[in-house]
C-alpha cells in the first residue's frame, strides 16, 4: 500500500502517563509500516527500551533515537534528526516519526524549545513525514503546553487529529520569543585583512591568546569562514572584525556593507534547493548565532 504522505505534518500529543504515550505511539507506527513508511521513534533510553519491548517484532524495522544525546542546543537537534530522516527517506517513500519533546528544567531555556518546534515547521517542510511530537502531561508546565498550540498546526486527540486553534506562523513567533539581542561591549575590531584566509589566520590569533581549546577553536574557524565568505559574495565585502567576550564566551562579530535579510530562521533551514548549508552549519557550530542591524553595517555575531 503506498503512503499517501508528502509533506511534513507535524502534530503534537499531550499524553497522560506512559501506558497512553506507548500505546498511541506503537499504534502510530505500526499504521505506518503496514503503509511501507519509515519509523522513527525518539525517547529516553529508559522510553526506548519499554517502545522497543511493545513494539516486539516491528522493533527492529523502527529506527531509535537517544534524545539525551540530541537535545543540546536547537540547531543541532534539528540536524541530528534531520540526518536521521534523511537516512530513513533514502530508504522509504515516506517515514512517521514520534519524539518526546525534552524542554528541561530551567524556564530560562524554554523559550529556546518554543523556537525550536517553530522552526521545525518550517525546516522540514519539504519532507513526506508525519511526526508527532509527544510531551508528558503529568509534568508540564503551562509556559510550555501554551507552546505546544501555538507551534504544532494540528493536535492528536483520542478522536484524531484536529487542527490547532493558536497555531502562529512560525517566523512571527520566532520574532517574539527571540528578539535581537542587545550590543556587546567593549569587543575590539582587528579588521578583516586582504581575503578570507587573512582573516582566518588572524581570529586563529586571537582564539589561541584566549586560550580556546583547539577543538573550540576549529568549530569557530570554521563557522566563521562561512559567515565571512557569505559576506564577500552577497553583502558587499566585509568592513569589519570585532572580537571579544559575551557573557563569559569567546564572540566574533563580521560586519559586512550589504543591505542584510530580516530572517529570524536563518540557519535554521535544513539544506535544499533554494537553502544552502553555510549558515545551516554555522549555527551547529556555535552556541549562538545572531544576525542583527547595527550602526556599523548588517552584523553576524558568533558565540562560542
Amino acid at each position: 500500500m503506498n503512503s499517501g504522505i508528502t509533506d511534513l505534518r507535524h502534530e503534537a500529543l499531550v499524553y497522560d502517563g506512559l501506558d497512553e504515550y506507548v500505546s498511541r505511539a506503537v499504534a502510530f507506527l505500526r499504521e505506518g509500516l503496514r503503509r511501507g513508511e519509515g519509523a522513527v521513534v525518539a525517547h529516553t533510553r529508559g522510553g526506548l527500551a519499554v517502545v522497543r519491548e511493545a513494539l516486539g517484532d516491528d522493533a527492529d524495522a523502527v529506527t531509535l533515537v537517544d534524545v539525551g544525546a540530541v537535545y543540546t542546543r536547537p540547531a543541532r537537534t534539528l540536524a541530528a534528526y534531520h540526518a536521521v530522516y534523511a537516512d530513513q527517506l533514502a530508504r522509504t517513500p515516506a517515514l512517521r516519526a514520534v519524539a518526546d519533546v525534552q524542554f528541561g528544567p530551567d524556564p530560562g531555556e524554554w523559550d529556546l524549545w518554543t523556537a525550536y518546534e517553530a522552526v521545525f515547521n518550517e525546516s522540514f517542510a519539504h519532507l513526506p513525514a508525519w511526526v508527532v511530537c509527544t510531551y508528558d502531561g503529568q509534568r508540564l508546565p503551562d509556559d510550555i503546553r501554551d507552546a505546544v498550540w501555538r507551534t504544532h498546526p494540528s493536535v492528536a486527540t483520542a478522536a484524531g487529529s484536529r487542527a490547532s486553534e493558536h497555531y502562529e506562523e512560525p517566523r512571527a513567533l520566532l520574532r517574539r520569543v527571540a528578539p535581537s539581542p542587545p550590543p556587546v561591549e567593549r569587543l575590539r575590531s582587528i579588521g578583516f585583512g586582504r581575503d578570507v584566509e587573512d582573516f582566518r589566520e588572524r581570529l586563529a590569533g586571537e582564539l589561541a591568546a584566549a586560550g580556546v581549546p583547539e577543538r573550540r577553536s576549529l568549530d569557530m574557524l570554521f563557522a566563521a569562514t562561512e559567515i565571512a565568505a557569505n559576506a564577500v559574495h552577497h553583502g558587499g565585502g566585509v568592513r569589519d572584525v570585532r572580537v571579544g567576550h559575551a557573557a563569559g564566551r569567546f564572540a566574533c562579530e563580521i560586519v559586512d556593507a550589504g543591505l542584510g535579510f530580516d530572517d529570524p530562521a536563518a540557519g535554521y533551514l535544513a539544506p535544499r534547493d533554494g537553502a544552502g548549508s553555510g549558515l545551516w552549519i554555522a549555527r551547529q557550530l556555535t552556541w549562538q548565532l545572531d544576525f542583527l542591524h547595527t550602526p556599523a553595517g548588517f552584523t553576524a555575531r558568533l558565540v562560542l
